[in-house]
């Protein structure tokens, strides 16, 4: 089964490859990678944070990678001899795990928030304009497929269609955590488990499509690396946005263990807390290596207790479910962050500044989607005139990697479109995400004062 799941296959043929060599140019082309380095400046919780110890996306990516690892050994030493070449599985947890996040736009999670709603405000108006005729039948799928930015699908899109990084199938089909369409009559966001999310854009179907194919997965289904890396995340992070508060004094180090208490009087939490209190390395070393160790040996217990249904890429679940004592900590971790640190003023005076950067920015190179297509094949021909002179300047700021990824995607009429210039549209949107959503918060934010004038 493994065989199928993890291939030396990519999009593109490389040569001959073995499957650990294939692996292991993957890791070198991932690390070396434009949007990996990114991270640093972008949101884990506090946007634009000074301190360094803080996280970063990218230091809690790298904190993701090492529990993916460990969990990872832990299900190998409990999987049969032979059933999968190890040095690839760990290759691909791990690799998958440093990008997991790499799609995010500035802010994070509520970079995507503001993009989506100003998307929802926005679009219809700017179709009118740019078209200037009724849409097709079809044009409700697409624009809903535009409404709701995710950074999940965008890190597909973002290693394949821009960076071009030819991965190996097995590892691109690692990254996609949510690729199953909501089911009917759920709605983006509702907690119906990984199947309620959209994770992959329309852009990237028929990509998806060919790895399902060539890897034996049905419609929707996980590739079963992502669900290690789904559980490394939610262990990494649910410890760590708490440590970070408290090393921030956004609450006291008493403060949060009296919320820990509250939310959870069972004797596991209080074991937890009575044994990280009293431990002479201090609170959190303590507390964050045996939850940590706890959550590694469950995460890998379900992967292999459930392997048959893993390997189908069906198992409804996360790893971490359920009522073991270790889970349900998790649980409480995410509730107290919830309530006790990402609704504080001083967390969401930031988030404040970022909504103001990201809307300002958006809305300013939106007259690049409201101009005819003939008038925006001017600019990209190089040509301009006196009506332009605005535009001109804001698409000479664009990338030329995303440039380039629009001229290929509009280059021939796709069937998939019941029209021409709604493709055409359709692109020059993902265009603008592509270059918004690829900004770290400092660029976001000296972007707003550039073209405020500030």
């Amino acid at each position: 089964m493994y065989q199928r799941l993890i291939p030396s296959l990519r999009s593109h043929p490389w040569g001959e490859e073995d499957l650990l060599e294939a692996t292991e140019l993957d890791r070198a082309r991932i690390v070396q990678a434009a949007p990996v380095r990114r991270l640093q400046q972008k949101t884990q919780v506090f946007p634009l944070d000074v301190k360094a110890s803080v996280r970063s996306r990218l230091t809690h990516s790298l904190e993701v990678q090492e529990t993916g690892r460990q969990i990872s050994r832990r299900i190998l030493a409990a999987l049969p001899a032979g059933a999968v070449c190890e040095g690839a599985f760990i290759n691909l947890v791990e690799m998958s795990c440093l990008l997991h996040d790499v799609g995010n736009p500035p802010f994070g999670h509520f970079g995507e928030q503001v993009m989506s709603q100003w998307l929802a405000q926005e679009l219809d108006t700017l179709f009118a304009a740019a078209l200037g005729q009724a849409p097709s039948p079809q044009w409700a799928e697409l624009r809903q497929d535009l409404l709701v930015f995710d950074g999940n699908a965008q890190s597909l899109r973002l290693v394949h269609s821009l960076h071009e990084l030819n991965l190996t199938l097995g590892q691109l089909a690692a990254l996609c955590k949510y690729p199953q369409q909501p089911l009917p009559g759920l709605h983006y966001g509702q907690h119906h488990g990984w199947t309620s999310k959209r994770g992959i854009f329309f852009s990237e179907q028929p990509l998806y499509r060919s790895l399902s194919q060539s890897l034996g997965l049905a419609p929707g289904c996980r590739h079963p690396l992502v669900y290690i890396m789904e559980a490394a995340d939610d262990i990494s992070y649910c410890i760590a946005d708490l440590e970070d508060a408290v090393d921030r004094r956004i609450l006291s180090l008493s403060e949060l263990q009296q919320a820990l208490r509250l939310a959870d009087e069972g004797s596991y939490m209080a074991g937890l807390l009575a044994d990280a209190t009293a431990s002479d390395r201090g609170f959190f070393p303590h507390f964050r290596q045996h939850l940590t160790h706890d959550l590694i040996a469950l995460a890998a217990h379900t992967y292999v207790s459930e392997h048959e249904i893993i390997l189908s890429g069906a198992y409804p679940q996360a790893l971490l479910h359920g009522q073991a004592p270790a889970a349900m900590v998790l649980d409480t971790l995410k509730q107290v962050a919830r309530e006790q640190v990402f609704m504080r003023p001083e967390v969401e005076a930031l988030e404040l500044e970022g909504y103001a950067a990201l809307r300002g920015v958006l809305s300013t190179y939106a007259c690049l989607l409201a101009l005819p297509a003939s008038q925006f094949e001017r600019l990209l021909a190089g040509q301009g005139g006196s009506e332009l002179f605005f535009a001109r300047r804001l698409f000479h700021r664009l990338s030329a990697r995303h440039l380039k990824a629009y001229r290929l995607a509009v280059a021939n009429r796709d069937p998939r479109f019941d029209s021409g210039a709604e493709q055409e549209w359709y692109y020059r949107v993902r265009l603008l995400l592509d270059y918004v959503s690829g900004m770290t918060d400092t660029y976001a934010l000296e972007e707003f004062r550039l073209l405020s004038g500030i």
